[in-house]
């Protein structure tokens, strides 16, 4: 899988990008940076362009999960562009369990889903 990602640390923003199969070398190559940029920021802003999803190294799945439950408390709002339609309501759902403010966007978007986290 391709995964880059770029901070603007003046508005706290954390982007990233996911395209193809999320392997641990991925997984390990965005949580490192991430782990640095809530250290220096605390409270942040998380955008993520879903490109193309096609799944995940299953190890992955509890290394994730407790990733998360870590993360997340530290993310005021995250933004989620993707064309993938199941993508959204999967969002959606999950969105309703945490105190992150959550939208989602179509990839056509990524502009407005930009201005809403740095207007945040």
């Amino acid at each position: 899988m391709a995964t880059t990602y770029r901070t603007l640390p003046q508005s706290k923003i954390f982007e990233f990008t996911v395209s193809g199969k999320v392997t641990s070398e991925d997984f390990d190559a965005l949580s490192a940076p991430l782990d640095a940029f809530v250290k220096e920021h605390d409270k942040i802003k998380l955008l993520e362009i879903i490109e193309s999803f096609h799944g995940f190294d299953p190890s992955l799945l509890w290394q994730g999960i407790k990733y998360d439950v870590k993360i997340l408390p530290h993310i005021t709002h995250c933004a989620v562009v993707s064309d993938m339609g199941w993508i959204s309501p999967l969002t959606k759902a999950a969105g309703a369990f945490m105190a992150t403010k959550l939208r989602t966007f179509d990839l056509s978007e990524l502009d407005t889903a930009r201005d809403w986290l740095a207007q945040a």
